[in-house]
């Protein structure tokens, strides 16, 4: 059974945030190759990666000290999640 990807659009802030916080629950290889690529800006996750995804960054979310870190978190989980229902 191939993989269903989800098709997620992301800056270059936001997937150095995700493969900072939650690069190792990224699998998928071609997911990773897309993040590590600063010209990409659609980035293909797997709908397993992008749960995982979402749950790490929200135990990031969760304990955040920083006001810049909690707006960017917020900003990107809710962002995830939008493309997460649509799939």
């Amino acid at each position: 059974m191939a993989n269903k990807y989800v098709d997620v659009d992301l800056s270059n802030e936001e997937k150095e945030t995700i493969l900072k916080l939650a690069g190792h629950f990224v699998i998928d290889e071609k997911s990773k190759k897309d993040l590590k690529n600063n010209r990409k800006k659609w980035i293909q996750f797997t709908v397993y990666d992008l749960t995982e995804v979402i749950g790490e960054l929200s135990y990031y979310f969760n304990r955040s000290k920083s006001d810049y870190q909690f707006h960017l978190l917020d900003q990107l989980i809710g962002h995830l999640e939008f493309y997460e229902r649509r799939k």
